[in-house]
């Protein structure tokens, strides 16, 4: 990670054997090459998003819905505020597969735990429409959160309230009575 702080989004492999004091092979055995870096580094982040996320909580001695959205919403974007270059390298590196940008630790790791406060927000929605739906949030989020990256604007409060108003709503409307299935 300090490889990828100070380096760049471009680290290369021999850069982060190197900051991490050991040989290129080493690294290779031990995560199976850059994508397994990716993918350790991802987990690493969504860990810190989701301690992030519980100290507040904790903090808050509340669960209410617009707390806990607002908390993870927050936690996301100070994470990508505060290291740029790590989250320029996860994106850089994501693995192209089916799911193209949700194929990664970050995004898995942070989905199985959003599922449930999306499940409590909405807990008449079927798994599947779920899963969905905890996807969709995730593509909004991280868009707008690259489009808010290029101008700073609204402020970074504004930002984080009006997302997770939109995120709740959303939830809210897809949990009510008598909609279409």
């Amino acid at each position: 990670m300090e490889a990828v702080r100070e380096r760049g989004a471009d680290a290369s492999i021999d850069e982060m054997a190197e900051y991490a004091g050991v040989s290129k092979p080493v690294l290779y055995s031990e995560f199976g090459g850059k994508l397994g870096v990716v993918d350790a580094i991802a987990v690493v982040l969504a860990e810190e998003v989701e301690r992030t996320v519980m100290a507040r909580l904790a903090a808050g001695g509340t669960f209410d819905v617009e707390g806990v959205i607002g908390s993870i919403v927050d936690a996301l974007v100070t994470l990508i505020d505060d290291e740029p270059q790590l989250y320029a390298f996860l994106v850089r590196n994501f693995r192209m597969s089916d799911r193209g940008f949700l194929d990664n630790a970050l995004v898995r790791v942070i989905h199985e735990r959003a599922s449930l406060i999306v499940g409590f927000v909405a807990p008449k929605v079927r798994r599947d429409e779920l899963s969905v739906l905890t996807d969709g949030v995730f593509g909004f989020v991280f868009a707008a959160v690259e489009s808010w990256l290029a101008t700073r604007k609204p402020s970074k409060e504004r930002l984080v309230r009006t997302l997770s108003s939109v995120i709740r709503a959303g939830l809210v409307e897809a949990a009510s009575p008598g909609r279409g299935s």
